[in-house]
C-alpha cells in the first residue's frame, strides 16, 4: 500500500527490474519509499501528456522516451529542473556520462539519461564467419564478407544469405510503421546530408533522400516476412530463430539474445555504417530511443522527486541497474563498460562496439513537434514502399508536410531548436555533413 510520503514513479513496461534496483538503494538509504507504474513503451509519453491536461498530480518522477521531450515540455508535462541541480547536482556528475544530448533542451535541464539506446548493427557469427560462404560472396562481390562500411555493402550482403526457399533470410529489419523512419534517418546521415537547412527548410527530398528510400524499398526484398509486422519483442524473437542473417537493433535486442542459447555465443556486433570518406567509413551511432529520469510538472513534491532521479542517475547506482539482465536499460557511464557483472549481463563484443556507437552517436530529431515531424515521415515511406506514390512524390509531400510543421510551432523558434541540435552532433559527424 503506497503512503503519502512516497514517491509515485510512472515507468516503461520492461524496465521495472532496472529502477527497482535503484529505488531499493533510494530508500534503503533515506527511508522514502517507492511505487512503480508500468505503461507500455509506445504510450508512456502519451500518458504523461494526458496527466498534465487534467492536472493529475498523482505522478512526481517519470520514465519517458527521450526522444519525445521537446514535446513534453511544449506541453507543461516536466518540468525544468537548473534550479534543483544547481543546489544539489555534484561537481563532476556529468564526467564519464556518454550521452546527455536529450537531457537539455533550449538551454534547460530537464533530465538525466539513464539508458544508452543507441542503434547497432547485429550479425548472424555462424553465418558471418563461414569459410564457405565467405569464399562465395567475395567471388560474387569482389569483397571480403565483413561488417560492413557502408549501407551499400550491407544490402550486398543481406540479398546475399537471403535465400527463402530454405527458410534462411537477409535480416529482419523493422518495417512496421512505427520503426522504419529510423533506419531512413540513419542512412541518409550517412548519405552526407542534414535533413534541415539552416533556415529549418526541409532538406529530405534532395537526390541523397530519393536514393535512401529507393535503398530501403530494395533491401525490403531481403527481410524475413515478419518484419512488416514485427514489433520491438517480435523483431527479437524474429533474429533468435538463427536464420536471419542480420538485423538492426539496441542492448536490449543484446541481452535478450544473451538469454537464447542459439544466439549467445553467435552474435557479431558493429556501429552503423557512417559518412563515406574516401576509401573509409566513419562509423556512426544513432540515438534514437533511451528513457530519462524527468520530474512531472504536476508533482507536489517535485524536490523529492528530483532527487530521486538524481540518485539513480549517478555511477554507482546507474551501475546497479544496468546490471539486471531482466531489465533493458543500457550502458550510458563510463563505469559502465568497465564493470565485470555488466560484462557478464552483456558480453565483451557487444560493450566495445556499443561504447563506440555511443561515442559517435547521432541525436535523435530533438525538436519540438518531433512526433509530427516523424509521422510524417512515416506516412510518406509507407506510401513509396507500398506503391502509392513514388519515392520522389512521397518525399516531395513530406517536405511539405515539414514546412507547413515548422510553420505552425514558429519557424524563428524551430531555427534556433535546430542551431543548437546541429551543435550537438559528434564533430566528426557535423563536419561531414552538407546542406542541398
Amino acid at each position: 500500500m503506497a503512503h503519502m510520503g512516497d514517491v509515485q514513479l510512472l515507468i516503461p513496461e520492461g524496465s521495472a527490474a532496472n529502477i527497482s534496483a535503484a529505488t531499493r538503494e533510494f530508500t534503503r538509504l533515506s527511508g522514502v519509499g517507492c511505487v512503480i507504474s508500468e505503461v507500455p513503451v509506445d504510450e508512456i509519453n502519451v500518458e504523461l501528456i494526458l496527466r498534465a491536461n487534467t492536472k493529475d498530480a498523482s505522478i512526481d518522477v517519470a520514465l519517458p522516451a527521450t526522444f519525445g521531450l521537446p514535446d513534453l515540455i511544449k506541453a507543461n508535462a516536466i518540468m525544468p529542473l537548473d534550479e534543483f541541480a544547481a543546489r544539489h547536482e555534484p561537481d563532476g556528475f556529468s564526467d564519464g556520462y556518454l550521452y546527455r544530448v536529450g537531457d537539455h533542451y533550449e538551454g534547460k535541464l530537464y533530465g538525466y539519461q539513464t539508458d544508452g539506446d543507441v542503434y547497432m548493427l547485429f550479425y548472424n557469427k555462424r553465418m558471418l564467419e563461414d569459410s564457405r560462404e565467405q569464399q562465395a560472396y567475395e567471388q560474387l562481390t569482389g569483397r571480403s564478407l565483413q561488417p560492413a562500411n557502408s549501407w551499400e555493402e550491407l544490402d550486398s550482403m543481406m540479398a546475399f544469405f537471403h535465400r527463402p526457399d530454405h527458410q534462411q533470410y537477409g535480416g529482419c529489419l523493422f518495417r512496421n510503421a512505427g520503426y522504419l523512419v529510423w533506419e531512413w534517418w540513419a542512412r541518409f546521415h550517412a548519405k552526407g546530408y542534414w535533413p534541415l537547412s539552416d533556415k529549418a527548410l526541409p532538406n529530405i527530398n534532395n537526390a541523397a533522400g530519393v536514393a535512401v528510400l529507393e535503398e530501403m524499398i530494395a533491401a525490403t526484398e531481403f527481410q524475413s516476412p515478419a518484419s512488416r509486422t514485427n514489433g520491438l519483442f517480435d523483431n527479437w524473437k524474429d533474429f533468435a530463430n538463427d536464420n536471419v542473417f542480420c538485423n538492426i537493433g539496441w542492448g536490449g535486442t543484446q541481452k535478450y539474445l544473451m538469454g537464447q542459447p542459439s544466439m549467445r555465443d553467435n552474435l557479431v556486433h558493429a556501429a552503423l555504417p557512417g559518412i563515406r570518406g574516401g576509401d573509409e567509413s566513419e562509423r556512426m551511432g544513432y540515438f534514437n530511443w533511451g528513457w530519462n529520469y524527468t520530474v512531472s510538472s504536476q508533482s507536489t513534491r517535485k524536490e523529492l522527486g528530483y532527487l530521486l532521479a538524481l540518485f539513480c542517475a549517478s555511477p554507482a547506482v546507474s551501475t546497479l541497474a544496468v546490471r539486471e539482465p531482466d531489465g533493458y536499460f543500457d550502458p550510458f557511464r563510463q563505469t559502465h563498460y568497465e564493470d565485470q557483472d555488466i560484462e557478464k549481463v552483456y558480453g565483451r563484443s557487444f560493450l566495445d562496439a556499443h561504447k563506440d556507437s555511443m561515442q559517435n552517436s547521432i541525436p535523435d530529431f530533438y525538436l519540438s513537434g518531433q512526433s509530427n515531424y516523424l509521422d510524417a515521415m512515416r506516412q510518406q515511406i509507407l506510401a513509396a514502399m507500398t506503391g502509392r506514390e513514388t519515392s520522389q512524390q512521397a518525399l516531395d509531400a513530406c517536405a511539405q508536410q515539414w514546412t507547413h510543421i515548422t510553420r505552425r510551432l514558429g519557424t524563428k523558434q524551430q531555427r534556433e531548436q535546430w542551431s543548437q541540435l546541429k551543435g550537438s552532433y559528434p564533430e566528426k559527424i557535423r563536419a561531414s555533413l552538407k546542406g542541398e
